[in-house]
This record gives C-alpha cells, sequence and structure tokens, in this order.
C-alpha cells in the first residue's frame, strides 16, 4: 500500500498544497481557494477540491490502494469541532475509491508555520496578514500568543490595519485642516473613484475587510514618495508589532535567540527594517522563506521514517 503525505495551508484568499510520495519526492504542488472554516461552505468546497487533484494524480501513478497523511493548518479555527469537520470532508471526498485517509493533522494556520520553523525547540513566530498575532513555543513545548483578537477590536501592523490607515489619511487629507498627504491620491486612484462618497458606499455595502485590506500597499508608496503620515502610519504599524514579540518572548521567559516574521505584510521593507532594528538588541530577526505546505508534507515524511524505525 503507498502512502502519500500532504502539506496544506489554507487562510482567507487562497490554500496552498504539497504532496510527496512514500520516498520523499514531490509530485504535486498547487495552490486552491480560500479555506476559512468561518467562511460558510468555503472550507468543505476548497478540500473537496483538493483531495479531487490529489487523488487525480495518485491514480495517473498507481493502481494500488493508497493512504494519505496530511498536516494542514487552516485559518478561523475558533472551536473544538474543526478537527471531526475536517475528518468527515476528507472521508465524504474520498467514498468510491481505493484510497483512504491515515492520519489527519489540524491546526490553526499560525500554529502550523509556527510547527513548521520550530519543531523541537523554543521560537517566536510573527505573523502579519490579513491579520497580526504572535505566537511563541518555550523550551517544555508550551505555546504562548499575544495579539489577534480580530480586525473589530485589535490586529494593529496588519494588512488590514495599514489599509484602514491609508482610508483615514484619505479622508482627512481632503477634509480636515493641515492634514494634506499623498495617500489621498493614491487610495482615490486605487479604488477608481473620485468623490468620497463613492468610497464609503464601496467600503460600507461590501466586504469591508478584504477592501480595506487592498489599500494597505499604499501607505508604504506614499512613504517612498516622502509623505510624513505615511512615515507615521509605519511607524505605529512597527511599534505595536514589536509590543506583540516582546510580549510573547517574556511568556516564553525570553528562551528564543530569533522571531520569523511571516505573511505578506512583511514583503515592505520600510517595515521589515524597522522591526530588526527596534528589535537588534534583543534578538535576531529575519523573514520568512518557506512553503509551509511543504514543509509540512516535509514534516510528517521524516516522522513517518522515525516511526518506523526499531
Amino acid at each position: 500500500m503507498n502512502k502519500y503525505f500532504i502539506g496544506m495551508d489554507g487562510g482567507g484568499t487562497k490554500t496552498a498544497v504539497s504532496m510527496l510520495d512514500d520516498e520523499g519526492r514531490l509530485v504535486f504542488s498547487d495552490t486552491f481557494g480560500p479555506s476559512n472554516l468561518l467562511n460558510g461552505k468555503e472550507f468543505e468546497e476548497t478540500v473537496n477540491a483538493v483531495i479531487k487533484s490529489l487523488t487525480g494524480i495518485i491514480k495517473q501513478q498507481t493502481r494500488e490502494k493508497a493512504v494519505l497523511e496530511i498536516m494542514s493548518g487552516f485559518a478561523g479555527i475558533s472551536s473544538n469541532d474543526h478537527e471531526d469537520r475536517f475528518r468527515s470532508t476528507v472521508k465524504r471526498s474520498l467514498l468510491g475509491r481505493d484510497i483512504t485517509a491515515g492520519s489527519l493533522i489540524i491546526l490553526s494556520d499560525a500554529l502550523l508555520a509556527l510547527e513548521v520553523y520550530f519543531p523541537n525547540g523554543s521560537g517566536l513566530l510573527l505573523i502579519s496578514g490579513t491579520g497580526s498575532i504572535c505566537y511563541g513555543k518555550d523550551k517544555d513545548g508550551k505555546i504562548f500568543r499575544t495579539g489577534g483578537f480580530g480586525y473589530l477590536i485589535d490586529d494593529l501592523g496588519s494588512g488590514y490595519w495599514f489599509g484602514k490607515e491609508a482610508v483615514r489619511a484619505a479622508l482627512y487629507s481632503r477634509f480636515h485642516y493641515n492634514e494634506k498627504s499623498v495617500l489621498e491620491e493614491l487610495v482615490f486612484k486605487h479604488f477608481s473613484i473620485s468623490q468620497p462618497g463613492e468610497l464609503l458606499d464601496l467600503i460600507y455595502k461590501n466586504n469591508s475587510k478584504m477592501i480595506i485590506s487592498s489599500a494597505s500597499e499604499l501607505v508604504f508608496k506614499a512613504a517612498e514618495q516622502g509623505c510624513p503620515l505615511a512615515e507615521k502610519i509605519i511607524a505605529k504599524g512597527a511599534y505595536e508589532l514589536v509590543y506583540l514579540i516582546i510580549n510573547c518572548s517574556e511568556l516564553i521567559g525570553n528562551s528564543s535567540p530569533c522571531v520569523m516574521l511571516h505573511g505578506s505584510v512583511f514583503k515592505q521593507e520600510a517595515l521589515s527594517e524597522r522591526i530588526k532594528k527596534q528589535l537588534q538588541d534583543r534578538m535576531n530577526v529575519y523573514l520568512s522563506e518557506k512553503r509551509i505546505d511543504l514543509e509540512a508534507a516535509n514534516l510528517i515524511y521524516e516522522r513517518s521514517k522515525y516511526q518506523k524505525e526499531p
């Protein structure tokens, strides 16, 4: 019986998937739709699409029975039924096939990244995408977190937060005394509008979270053009993210010599360099460069080899 080892890294916009065969060779890697567990049937639809593609590849390779070993991370994990939901979705997708589900490990997307980077020791992982959160693992494997309470309450220094600051700066530039910013022109151009009312209609009558998040890069573009207000926003965002790191480091007994920065917002060098500078006397700061789905597949493959050893 053949075994296949699958890593899945799912979030609010896309789901990355990699599959290794029983010799550790990469046989499949692709991205699928979003898989946030909180968004209705979206999760099941994406998992079904993933399993359909994987089984197609497996059947091209072998006529023998196969077992899927899956390590996955998804956004929106907030209750104890997520494992049952994942397992039942996978099993339904495999009905009528000579392919069964073996171990199914499901974590939050953030905890999966933490496990990938620090599988055997203490470490810190700061994530800033649409939201923001910091996770830490101490020497005993106990996990702590700071931040990450959602965009309505928290998520400072996230893509949503930077986008909101860009939109607010644009409106203040239009209406407030002495608050002119190039963000006004950038935001209006980004959304292809000419009047503030159009911007408000767009935000309040649609998916405001994703719309606002899409404007996050404008802050950094404005800073490149010398906008002092944009510089202040970046400084504020960096401060809030460093605050999460320092507090999480305290929770794990300052046992990690480094922190990994993971997420789309850290593509902005102006932000990551500020964070590095503020932490230079405390710890090393590294930018994430790994494919989490591929590393998760490798992780469960290596663990399976270890378990086979006498």
